[in-house]
């Protein structure tokens, strides 16, 4: 049993912490805090997100989960910045709501590895990390949802979920009208594959390869550029 906790004062310097930590990892990738034990990173093309532990818990770098009997442990990263390498950003991490125990008697996590990944059946803004005492239940920070096919929070509007919920279409239900429709031009089309609405211009469509389609609103006063694959400026788009 090893138990090290050492929380360090240093404010400031965890924004610039959690880019050198990310810099080079994959997407996904979950990282302990060099200055604070009971936090941890998931890396990601931007921001990487920062989740914390439930209380009286500590990041564990040997399982990568969070435990109450945790070994915690200072990341090996040269923190100094190289004079031939571009200069690595300076501003916060994304940060997400404090991570919970699941109920014992979920299910989640079994058979699984310690601090592998689940994904949460029930919708796409969380997710299950497997840890000795149970699953963790961490939620994607606002604005971003959980990816089922890349396992890492990322931007709502480029996700793609397996466990979305059903929406309503215009025209009919989900066998029918423009729900079908969309069903029809998802055929054969990978994850995160993305196309105008046919009837509405300021929504769009990913494919999801499970559930089938997603459909996002964009912003008030933009509509969905079909050739930049982008929500833009409405007096730019051909509608």
């Amino acid at each position: 049993m090893k138990l090290l906790v050492v929380l360090l004062a240093l404010g400031g310097f965890t924004e610039l912490y959690g880019f050198k930590i990310c810099d080079r990892k994959a997407p996904g990738t979950i990282m302990g805090s060099p200055t604070n034990c009971s936090e941890f990173y998931m890396c990601r093309a931007g921001r990487p997100v920062l989740f914390t532990c439930p209380e009286n818990m500590y990041f564990d770098v040997d399982t990568t989960a969070c435990g109450y009997e945790a070994f915690c442990a200072d990341n090996d990263i040269d923190f100094s910045q190289d004079p031939f390498e571009p200069p690595v950003q300076e501003y916060r991490p994304i940060e997400a709501n404090p991570s919970q125990l699941a109920p014992s008697q979920s299910t989640v996590c079994r058979g699984a590895a310690l601090g592998a990944i689940r994904t949460d059946t029930t919708g796409c803004g969380a997710f299950y990390q497997c840890t000795k005492v149970g699953p963790l239940r961490l939620e994607c920070p606002a604005g971003t949802l959980f990816d089922s096919n890349r396992l890492v929070c990322d931007a709502a509007d480029i996700v793609s979920c397996a466990y979305a919920p059903s929406k309503p279409t215009i025209g009919g239900g989900g066998s029918s009208g423009v729900g079908n429709l969309l069903g029809m031009l998802c055929f054969g089309k990978k994850n995160g594959y993305k196309f105008a609405h046919p009837t509405n211009c300021a929504r769009y469509v990913v494919c999801n390869g499970r559930n089938g389609v997603q459909e996002f609103t964009c912003p008030n006063g933009t509509a969905y550029h079909k050739q930049r694959k982008i929500c833009d400026f409405a007096y730019n788009v051909e509608c």
